[in-house]
């Protein structure tokens, strides 16, 4: 299995850095069958991982998470204009992740 990782041009945030941290611990606790649909797992690295905050085109939902599914370019990059699978903590009060499916022709993903 060969690693394609994301590359930034800007330096990474703090909150980049706690995120990435805590949703590479939630995976871990994550059951199998949902660890087996992140075709790359998130390696707890800010650097490797792309954290990103994904909202609703209409603004009614958003989701802090690492893309862990989806189509990328010829470079490696994921394709944030298709669907594509995110780990996010945001679905509740709880510590637990959750795998997001999300369609990038109706939202909006910027990097934190």
């Amino acid at each position: 299995m060969s690693l394609i990782t994301e590359s930034t041009a800007t330096a990474l945030s703090p909150e980049a850095d706690d995120l990435v941290r805590a949703l590479h611990a939630a995976f871990f606790r994550l059951p199998p069958k949902l660890q087996a649909r992140c075709k790359v797992p998130p390696t707890g690295d800010a650097a490797i991982d792309r954290p990103v905050l994904v909202a609703a085109d209409n603004g009614s939902d958003h989701y802090r998470g690492v893309v862990v599914a989806g189509e990328r370019d010829q470079d490696g990059h994921w394709l944030l204009d298709d669907a594509f699978t995110l780990l996010s903590l945001d679905h509740d009060e709880g510590p637990d992740a959750a795998l997001v499916i999300c369609h990038g022709w109706n939202c909006h993903a910027d990097r934190i």
